[in-house]
């Protein structure tokens, strides 16, 4: 690669490190994030045990998969690897998206919770090309589903058995895309979106977004001081978002966590990261800052 610095060796300024740890202000945001995720979990199970409900799995699935992307962010930026951290950013707000589609009419939580853990067998129960036994056990396996949900939703979750509609999201057509939903809530997440989408998509800029260096080509692990914090606190931030828009669906009641992490640990260091203004997000389900 002409140009590009491949050398295996660490220059000078790098060699204490990979690891390179992020600050101690980071770590105790990244950790209480965490934490608070756990609470929130935690609570939601008890309730499951009390109410069994189909949005908890739903949302328990997104929010397992939310905090793994968490946690991975950090590893890779302490690693060095701080600008391929943008694509897994943007997956946590494809998670948020998924969770606000179920969670932002909260009467039709169960049935948008439904559709989300059935989504494949619903994409397949129609499709010719596929064996009639194959067709069937999709079938049973989505009447299985229907069977767990609250009486007013069984009709309209049937029907989507017979639905031959060719969807190219799986909460069309209440919601017809990703900037939709998002456009339906308060604050900062539609800048998010559109900032980060350009790294999942390979454009120059995003792919750049979180590179100290952006100039310079370098296929080695390096430290990154003045893009890592951003990357850290856009993860903690979204996770912390996806964690609050679960606990109002649920009601697990844990939303001083919440408001402390926003107010007195993430606000400090938000500056870091992007420009937009902070709003204060609603009590209700259907407006997440």
């Amino acid at each position: 690669m002409t140009g590009m610095n491949h050398n295996l060796q660490m220059s000078e300024s790098e060699e204490n490190g990979p690891p390179w740890p992020i600050s101690v202000e980071l770590q105790k945001l990244h950790g209480i994030v965490i934490h608070y995720s756990v609470e929130v979990q935690e609570a939601a199970t008890r309730l499951e045990a009390n109410r069994p409900h189909v949005s908890y799995h739903a949302l328990a699935n997104l929010h397992m998969r939310a905090i793994l992307l968490h946690r991975s962010i950090r590893d890779l930026c302490e690693a060095g690897w701080t600008p391929v951290t943008g694509v897994l950013i943007r997956t946590l707000l494809d998670i948020y998206v998924n969770c606000l589609a179920i969670a932002i009419v909260p009467e039709d939580s169960e049935f948008m919770a439904f559709r989300f853990l059935l989504a494949f067998p619903l994409s397949r129960v129609n499709d010719s090309t596929l064996s009639k036994e194959i067709r069937q056990a999709h079938r049973e396996e989505i009447e299985v589903a229907i069977s767990r949900l609250p009486s007013k939703d069984t009709a309209r979750a049937t029907a989507l058995i017979t639905d031959t509609t060719r969807k190219s999201y799986w909460y069309q057509p209440e919601f017809s895309n990703p900037s939709d939903l998002l456009r339906r809530t308060i604050g900062d997440m539609p800048f998010l979106y559109r900032t980060f989408s350009s790294s999942t998509h390979g454009g120059v800029v995003g792919l750049a977004l979180l590179d100290d260096e952006p100039d310079t080509p370098n296929i080695n692990p390096k430290r990154h001081p003045r893009k890592t914090p951003i990357s850290i606190v856009a993860s903690s931030r979204l996770l912390l978002e996806i964690t609050f828009l679960r606990d109002q669906i649920e009601g697990t009641q844990e939303n001083v966590g919440y408001y402390f992490i926003k107010d007195e640990v993430l606000l400090p260091l938000k500056g870091n990261a992007w420009e937009e203004p902070d709003t204060e997000p609603p009590a209700d389900a259907t407006a997440q800052k």
